[in-house]
């Protein structure tokens, strides 16, 4: 198992979880002065709900097919939520704010996207071509 594959499925369970978690609050009745709250901290929408199951079943997909996809979905994945929580950031307490979002999510978003960009940019890519024993591949040195 690969970081990038560990990662991929990490962040899927949290999403799958996260939004499954806020469909339920953002359709059951909340506190009208605070909104539906996950856990009484993260904000919850039915938008920003489906796309957190958007997010852990492209996640869980490209753990499942291998690295060679979990590593450009946890980078797309992390780039878009780099984006979400940048535009989190501006919206929240406006009327742009179309996803329901606040300071704990912002914090969610910026965090699980810093670990998949890092696994997604920063661990070992999979050799493709194998090496063969007793072969150096430098050349010599003159």
């Amino acid at each position: 198992m690969t970081p990038n594959r560990i990662a991929a499925i990490a962040g899927a369970v949290l999403f799958a979880v996260v939004g499954g978690w806020g469909l339920v609050a953002a359709l059951s009745p909340a506190d009208p002065t605070l909104g539906p709250l996950i856990a009484g901290v993260l904000g919850a929408s039915v938008p920003l709900a489906a796309l957190h199951l958007v997010i852990a079943l492209a996640l869980a997909v490209g753990a499942i097919r291998g690295e060679l996809l979990a590593r450009p979905v946890n980078v797309t994945v992390g780039t878009l939520l780099v984006a979400l929580g940048l535009f989190g950031l501006f919206a929240v307490g406006s009327p742009a704010n179309v996803f329901g979002l606040n300071g704990a999510d912002n914090a969610l978003h910026f965090a699980a996207s810093s670990g998949l960009l890092a696994t997604g940019l920063g661990a070992a890519r999979a050799r493709t071509t194998p090496r063969r024993a007793g072969v150096n591949l430098q050349p010599p040195i003159s």
